[in-house]
């Protein structure tokens, strides 16, 4: 007979026992995805220290026309919002396997108040998600597949939560 924390489809047969997942699965396989995480951002960061420019380098190369947004809404310091939105966006993709929910709450109100306020496109904050992706995978070996996929993973979770934050 099925309790009370057990998984059970409409034949009332048991599926799984949510505790044994849990503490056996979940656990393993996020701290596995955190240390992945952990040595992509420090490789990244050996081998080409501040990422903002090469991000900004191809962010620009992929979306030319936010440099004109980015010179006016940065009010003489270009350099300095630049800086402060590569921060952003690696804040968010560090994250995003930890506190989903907190990214999600931040897209769903810089996005629509970017797009309405500021008119810039939303297309705009997930090109510089794909810019930062593509830095910072670029420094991992080919060899090193797990990396990458985690890498997609978090990329398309960011991508689809600002996707679902455009009006």
């Amino acid at each position: 007979m099925a309790g009370e924390t057990d998984f059970v489809n409409d034949r009332n047969l048991i599926l799984a026992d949510p505790r044994s997942m849990v503490q056996k699965f979940v656990p393993m396989e996020w701290h596995a995805k955190m240390e992945q995480l952990e040595t992509s951002l420090e490789r990244a960061a050996d081998k080409l220290g501040d990422i903002t420019d090469p991000v900004m380098q191809r962010y620009y190369a992929v979306h030319p026309d936010a440099r004109a947004s980015f010179k006016e809404h940065g009010l003489g310091n270009t350099a300095k919002l630049e800086a402060e939105m590569v921060e952003s966006v690696l804040y968010c993709l560090m994250n995003w396997l930890e506190r989903p929910q907190e990214i999600r709450i931040m897209f769903g109100s810089t996005v629509p108040h970017h797009e309405e306020t500021l008119h810039l496109s939303s297309n705009w904050f997930s090109g510089l998600v794909d810019a930062a992706v593509h830095v910072i995978t670029e420094t991992i070996p080919t060899a090193r597949q797990d990396e990458h996929d985690l890498w997609k993973e978090i990329h398309q979770g960011v991508n689809s939560l600002i996707a679902d934050a455009r009006y």
